[in-house]
């Protein structure tokens, strides 16, 4: 008898678990998306994975791609999506979905198909990205607007605007930032403070977590996370000065980026949750 109950609990425990030991949970994709929806490993498998140097898996981007996110009018609306993945012990790590994009940033997060779904991010520094067990993938869409006096630093709280004069006093650093646009491949020497210094004299604590959307003069926007740079290794700037040139508002340099989409000019506003 007591064997019979022993066995029934190990059933139980194990739900989750086919009879060949393939999972059957699911990984479910929701959020400012057309198309939600639910995937187990096999599914998500049938996607198609890709290879990289440290891991086999299927590209984040795929999935959020196959939800189609529900995107503004405008131009490279797509800049302004985010991605939140959530593993079984609610930890949570957020991306810009263009940091991933192989047309932008091209710094691909990997969702594997073993067992479980574990999000692994193959040319990052350290594991501080990785998810294991990956429940949910959330997709939100920016709405941040731009500011009639620049710089505006708002966050859920508070509201903070540091004056373009004010950052070109702050400790800068020059990079060389080279990108493709549709004029052809461009090289810039781009100088300015860090985007997390300039959040720290605005009064907001940065953590890798940081997400930040640039608005520019004209409405458009791009966001990016401290991540990228903490933990991808590629540092973001607000340029003041370009080749040399003094900038009348900042620009945001993801320096890293293949395609210049992120290359936020004339920023009045930095959207920070």
């Amino acid at each position: 008898m007591l064997f019979r109950v022993l066995a029934l609990t190990t059933v139980l425990l194990a739900g989750t678990t086919t009879a060949a030991g393939a999972s059957t949970r699911t990984l479910t994709v929701e959020g400012a998306v057309t198309t939600p929806a639910s995937y187990t490993s096999a599914q998500l498998k049938a996607l198609g994975e890709t290879t990289y140097p440290q891991v086999t898996g299927v590209d984040l981007t795929k999935v959020v791609a196959a939800a189609a996110p529900v995107l503004p009018p405008g131009k490279n609306t797509a800049l302004r999506v985010t991605v939140t993945v959530t593993g079984a012990a609610h930890r949570s790590v957020t991306f810009a979905l263009a940091e991933l994009d192989p047309a932008f940033g091209n710094h691909p997060a990997v969702l594997t198909t073993g067992r479980d779904v574990d999000l692994v991010v193959p040319g990052d520094r350290d594991r501080s990205r990785r998810v294991d067990d990956v429940r949910s993938v959330r997709v939100a869409v920016s709405a941040a607007q731009k500011a009639e006096r620049a710089v505006r630093i708002t966050t859920a709280h508070r509201s903070v605007t540091l004056p373009p004069s004010l950052l070109k006093l702050l400790p800068s650093r020059t990079v060389t930032a080279t990108f493709a646009s549709g004029t052809g491949q461009q090289t810039h020497t781009e100088t300015g403070p860090s985007l997390r210094l300039v959040l720290l004299v605005a009064g907001v604590l940065p953590r890798p977590d940081t997400t930040v959307v640039a608005v520019g003069d004209d409405g458009y926007g791009a966001a990016v996370t401290l991540a990228e740079e903490s933990t991808g290794g590629r540092p973001l700037l607000l340029s003041t000065a370009e080749d040399g040139t003094a900038l009348t508002l900042p620009r945001l340099v993801p320096l890293g980026d293949v395609k210049g989409g992120r290359y936020v000019s004339g920023v009045t506003a930095l959207d920070v949750r």
